[in-house]
């Protein structure tokens, strides 16, 4: 469970060409960069995968619903093993509906994208 919150963390709030560590950001620069962070995905939703406003919409709810469950999982769950039990239950409805928004191929591609993004932060933070 931790390593999947960590996760989705890091996923939301690491910008590729940030080198300063989260914990030293004031909170305006930690708005600005999960600003950046989003803007930029959902370019290259829009412009590389070629999805419409409604679906990056549907994206974004799905994402929404996604983060109050791990919320929820989080806060009432009994223990670890449950907790992650019920990750692992939300992580593949998350999957099943956005391969249902933007279809397997696309996901996947957006997955290695955003993958790829977060390998060259960290990079850059530990460099």
């Amino acid at each position: 469970m931790k390593k999947l919150l960590l996760l989705v963390t890091v996923m939301l709030m690491v910008s590729a060409t940030q080198a300063q560590k989260w914990a030293d950001l004031s909170d305006e620069q930690k708005i600005s960069q999960l600003q950046d962070f989003r803007a930029d995905n959902q370019k290259y939703l829009k412009e590389t995968l070629k999805l419409s406003d409604d679906q990056v919409t549907d994206i974004d709810n799905v994402n929404i619903a996604f983060l109050a469950a791990l919320d929820r999982i989080d806060r009432y769950g009994k223990d670890d093993v449950t907790k992650e039990k019920w990750a692992k239950v939300a992580v593949a409805a998350r999957s099943s509906q956005l391969d249902v928004i933007m279809g397997a191929d696309k996901r996947k591609k957006f997955q290695d994208y955003v993958s790829a993004k977060l390998k060259k932060a960290q990079a850059a933070q530990k460099g």
